[in-house]
């Protein structure tokens, strides 16, 4: 008897926990909708970012370096260099983010061209990335 109700109470939370799953993530026209428009707002909005000065001057350093020489898979970014230079092993580039920026990528990860660098936003908290063509866009 004791089992029993055992077995039943288990099975009764398992079947509330599992009610209860499907009902939090299930997603329906309007939750599709709605999640596109927030990334194409993220986009709009990246004109407004307070790091994009951040992202675009870390993006040039970055851009001009493997337009001398392409390379390389990683490249640092680093404030105490004065010029591109050789340590570590790899190509470390000058850039010194603002205060706007609490965190900048300082190791970018280059794999055929393609590369993304990422920014936090001291006043927001929010972080953002750029990607070699420039496209800023909330990290989501």
């Amino acid at each position: 008897m004791k089992n029993t109700m055992k077995r039943t109470g288990l099975g009764l939370l398992i079947a509330a926990t599992a009610t209860f799953g499907l009902t939090a993530c299930g997603s329906d026209d309007d939750a599709t909708t709605g999640s596109s428009t927030s990334a194409e707002a993220s986009d709009v909005a990246a004109a407004d970012v307070d790091v994009a000065d951040d992202l675009e001057a870390a993006r040039t350093a970055v851009a001009d370096a493997l337009a001398e020489d392409d390379s390389w898979n990683q490249i640092m970014l680093a404030s105490d260099v004065k010029a591109p230079t050789v340590k570590y092993g790899m190509l470390v580039v000058p850039f010194t983010p603002s205060d706007a920026a609490s965190r900048v990528t300082g190791t970018v990860a280059i794999e055929d061209g393609a590369f993304v660098i990422e920014a936090d936003s001291e006043a927001t908290g929010q972080t953002w990335q750029i990607d070699q063509d420039g496209t800023i866009t909330e990290k989501s």
